[in-house]
């Protein structure tokens, strides 16, 4: 009598062993393509400076008035202009973050001053210096802009600007309405990429902006 099982079983042995290990293999792979495909390559260098606790960690895109960015530069810094409730002429802060190969914003960071106490620290900082706070408010998160102006940096400046506003962060500058307001701290950081400020440092806001883009040659739609 001929014996054929031990063959065929050998052969059946073989096949599952192989189709086991083909299937181990893909159940290996598949999650390390999706885990890869899902990691960004950008994040934001200082995360209490986005708009995390207003509700949208990735903040507002602008229509700008004014654009210097060149083709190639990791980085950019730009300066917003807004409403303010509590005084006409206005606040002018920064946005500042990493640009994408097409010099798109893919990170935003938002950085202004303006004092404490509300109504009594505005205006009380016509007087004496005032304390003041630097991370985001609500306002700049969400309220709509009036002019904005960005330029972009190369990673030298940026590495600069990170230095300047850790440094702030670490020691708060004092607010005074005439003197060294939030369109004089906004000019502070825009010095990393050789920008000046206008002659005259005392207007408001909603005109500082224009002056600032035209003293530094570039021209702004009004």
């Amino acid at each position: 009598m001929l014996k054929i099982n031990a063959p065929r079983s050998s052969s059946v042995k073989a096949l599952s062993a192989l189709l086991l290990s083909v299937s181990l293999a893909a159940c290996q792979s598949s999650p390390q393509s999706t885990n890869a495909s899902s990691v960004s390559a950008y994040a934001a260098e200082i995360p209490q400076l986005t708009c995390a606790a207003h509700g949208s960690v990735n903040g507002n895109a602008v229509k700008l008035t004014a654009n210097r960015t060149k083709p190639g530069d990791p980085a950019y810094i730009e300066f917003r202009q807004r409403l303010s409730p509590g005084i006409p002429s206005g606040h002018l802060y920064v946005v500042f973050g990493r640009l994408d190969a097409q010099g798109n914003p893919v990170t935003r960071q938002y950085n202004g001053l303006f004092p404490k106490g509300s109504l009594v620290g505005l205006y009380g900082g016509a007087i004496i210096p005032m304390p003041a706070e630097l991370k985001p408010s609500y306002a700049d998160c969400h309220f709509s802009t009036g002019a904005a102006y960005r330029v972009s940096l190369t990673e030298n400046q940026y590495q600069q600007l990170l230095s300047k506003v850790r440094y702030n962060l670490a020691n708060p500058p004092l607010w005074r309405m005439f003197g060294f307001n939030c369109n004089n701290y906004a000019a502070s950081l825009g010095s990393v990429a050789g920008l000046v400020e206008p002659a005259n440092r005392a207007q408001p806001s909603f005109s500082y902006i224009y002056s600032y883009i035209e003293v530094n040659g570039d021209k702004g739609r009004k």
